[in-house]
C-alpha cells in the first residue's frame, strides 16, 4: 500500500484498503473518491473538514490536478456531479471505453467540449479538476460514517441503486435536500442509452 495512504488494515479496524496506490481526494465541500493523484501534481494542502475550504494562502492558485481513477470510481463521479449540477451543466456520456465530459455550457473554457478522455495502460481514466487530498482524521471519519459507500468505492461494480451511496453522495455541505431523487435519475441514466 502506498505509504501516502490514509487507508488501514481491512474491514472494522480502519477504511477499506483501496486498489495500490489510491488515495481518497475530494473537491472541497464534495465527496471524497479514491484515486490516484497524477505525477507530479500532489497539492501542497489536505481537506480537512468537509464543512471548511481549505486554507489557500500562500499556495497561489491550484489549477486542475489529475485524479486517474478506476471506470466504476469515474462512473460515480459523474453520477455525483450530474447530481448535484444537473446534466445540463456537467455530462459524463460513455462510448464504449471512451469517457466524454460535458462541463461547459457557457463556453468560457479554452478548451473544446467534450473533454474526451480514454483509458490509460493500466484502465484509469484521468478526470483534471481541483482534486485534493482528504487528511487522516477526515478519512477514518468518513469510514465510520460511510464505511458501506466506502467499500462500494473501493470496488470494481458499476453504479448501481444502493442506499449506502445515496447516504454518502448527499452527505455534505450545499447537498439540495433533493439529493436522494436527483442521484437516483443519474443512475437510470446511465442504465438507459442516451
Amino acid at each position: 500500500m502506498d505509504p501516502r495512504s490514509t487507508h488501514r488494515g481491512s474491514t472494522g479496524l480502519g477504511p477499506p484498503p483501496f486498489v495500490r496506490g489510491e488515495v481518497l481526494v475530494a473537491l472541497p465541500y464534495k465527496p471524497a473518491f479514491p484515486g490516484i493523484i497524477a505525477d507530479g501534481e500532489t497539492p501542497s494542502l489536505e481537506i480537512e473538514s468537509l464543512e471548511k475550504f481549505p486554507d489557500l494562502e500562500g499556495q497561489g492558485s491550484l489549477g486542475d490536478i489529475g485524479l486517474r481513477c478506476r471506470r466504476s470510481v469515474a462512473q460515480w463521479i459523474g453520477v455525483y456531479l450530474e447530481s448535484f449540477y444537473g446534466n445540463a451543466q456537467v455530462r459524463f456520456e460513455w462510448h464504449g471505453d471512451t469517457l466524454e465530459i460535458y462541463d461547459d455550457p457557457w463556453g468560457l473554457s479554452l478548451d473544446s467540449e467534450p473533454r474526451t478522455i480514454h483509458p490509460d495502460s493500466e484502465g484509469r481514466y484521468e478526470i483534471r479538476d481541483v482534486w485534493l487530498p482528504i487528511a487522516a482524521p477526515l478519512a477514518a471519519d468518513l469510514h465510520h460514517r460511510h464505511g458501506p459507500a466506502l467499500t462500494v468505492l473501493a470496488g470494481d461494480a458499476p453504479p448501481h441503486p444502493a442506499p449506502e451511496m445515496l447516504a454518502y453522495l448527499s452527505d455534505h455541505p450545499g447537498a439540495p435536500t433533493r439529493m436522494p431523487s436527483h442521484i437516483e435519475r443519474a443512475l437510470d441514466a446511465i442504465t438507459a442509452p442516451r
